[in-house]
């Protein structure tokens, strides 16, 4: 029984320890935020920034720190209405001369689910005009043809504006493509397939009672030449060949029209219910 006391106070005292150590390197790791954002290393940043000495008296600490709170708010706010948000970003000087400064830019975020990668030129002018002089962009989905087509565009007319305006749009429809694909395989997971996961543009509806009758929703996002964003839906029926000989009323033939129909109707997340419950739940077995 002693043994055991001791065994108990042994591992209370390691486990006081731990939490001691994890409080510790808290604290520190705290101090140094504090530190980073002392009236030395502020003066530090802008020095190296202008690449030129600040004088003392020049470095309002408080203005300073209200202003980085701005900019950060600024962000924020900016990623509320745009969903865009950048998680690294360098800038570098690369020549100077009389027509004025050439900097490059490596920017690199995300917009909803959708991420990536420019480098970028800029050239600054004694006027304060800033030209976009080059562009490279990478992401990584390379199977979208009309996403492919849009960054090849953005390379030669170098219209980020025009870009990100384009990409915020197909990125929110792609999230609210994915998230309504995992809300249906969620809530009825054995009518709804999705062989390629919820980031495809299709998923499969499925009746257990009728094998190899299925309905597969397409569900394309696709982006027009003047940058436009239209999402376009589609109901195809993928059935046996002596299923649509018993067809004689021409269900089958007519889904599509019919599909979008109910679409105006009822709108997207009512009507995918409604052929769920139709098609693919089995009412004998309720």
């Amino acid at each position: 029984m002693q043994k055991n006391i001791i065994e108990r106070c042994d591992n209370a005292i390691s486990s006081l320890k731990q939490e001691i150590q994890e409080l510790k390197e808290q604290y520190e790791e705290n101090q140094r935020e504090i530190a980073f954002l002392s009236g030395a290393n502020i003066k530090k940043a802008l020095e190296s920034f202008y690449g030129k000495s600040v004088r003392d008296d020049n470095v309002n600490v408080r203005n300073l720190q209200a202003q980085l709170l701005h900019c950060e708010q600024e962000i924020q706010f900016f990623k509320a209405v745009t969903g865009i948000e950048v998680t690294k970003y360098l800038k570098k000087t690369e020549t100077k001369s009389e027509k004025g400064t050439t900097y490059s830019h490596k920017l690199e975020g995300h917009c909803h689910p959708v991420s990536f990668a420019m480098d970028f030129k800029t050239l600054e002018e004694q006027t304060k005009s800033c030209e976009v002089i080059h562009i490279n962009i990478h992401m990584d989905h390379e199977e979208n043809s009309d996403l492919i087509k849009l960054l090849s565009r953005t390379q030669k007319s170098l219209n980020l504006l025009g870009f990100f305006r384009t990409l915020s749009t197909f990125a929110e429809w792609y999230e609210y493509r994915q998230r309504t694909f995992s809300q249906f395989k969620d809530k009825y997971p054995l009518a709804v397939g999705l062989p390629l996961g919820s980031s495809a543009d299709y998923m499969v509806l499925m009746n257990s009672d009728l094998p190899g009758c299925e309905l597969i929703l397409v569900w394309k996002i696709t982006i027009n030449e003047d940058g436009s964003v239209t999402p376009l839906l589609d109901l195809l029926p993928k059935m046996p060949e002596q299923a649509i000989a018993l067809d004689k009323s021409g269900i089958l033939e007519n889904l599509a029209e019919n599909f979008k129909t109910l679409l105006q109707t009822f709108g997207l997340q009512k009507t995918i219910e409604n052929i769920i419950q139709s098609f693919c739940i089995n009412r004998g077995s309720d």
